[in-house]
């Protein structure tokens, strides 16, 4: 600390007012029922109108007048003349589709045959991914022990270092 007196006759009592001017408000402090002529809501309100009407000229001025006269008169836009399918041709392709439907139910129904080798590999192949699976999870569990160990000791070691350098020799 430093030990110096303070004049107090030095020091400012009053401060000077300043003769700023005082800041007026962005916001009107009149409530809206106290307003008189509407203050710009007629004019905001046709300005509005005129902008949307502005606006759908812009927006029509620009499209198909095909697409448009389809819209507004219901009309259909270059219709594409559709090919007729005779009766016969018709009734030939329903028995075809009623044909690949019983087909269709009846692999269903059937049960998925293996023949009794490829049966043997499946459960062959199923009973290594399990041993697999046993093994992975015995070495997993080896790794996380080393993995604890080597942490112990690696901090004995930092501890070890810790000593030496502070001691010097």
């Amino acid at each position: 600390m430093i030990d110096k007196t303070v004049n107090a006759s030095t020091w400012p009592t009053n401060l000077h007012k300043s003769n700023y001017p005082e800041p007026e408000d962005l916001y009107s402090a009149v409530k809206p029922s106290q307003r008189r002529g509407g203050e710009g809501y007629l004019f905001g309100g046709v300005m509005s109108l005129v902008m949307g009407l502005m606006t759908v000229v812009r927006l029509t001025k620009n499209m198909p007048r095909k697409l448009t006269e389809a819209a507004i008169y219901g009309g259909e836009v270059d219709k594409a003349e559709t090919t007729m399918v005779s009766n016969q041709e018709y009734m030939s392709m329903v028995k075809r589709m009623a044909e690949l439907e019983e087909k269709c139910r009846s692999l269903d129904n059937q049960p998925a045959a293996f023949s009794p080798e490829k049966e043997q590999i499946l459960t062959a192949a199923l009973s290594r991914v399990d041993e697999l699976e046993l093994q992975l999870a015995q070495t997993k569990k080896t790794l996380e022990e080393t993995m604890a160990t080597q942490h112990v000791i690696m901090a004995y070691i930092d501890k070890k270092k810790k000593k030496k350098k502070f001691f010097g020799f």
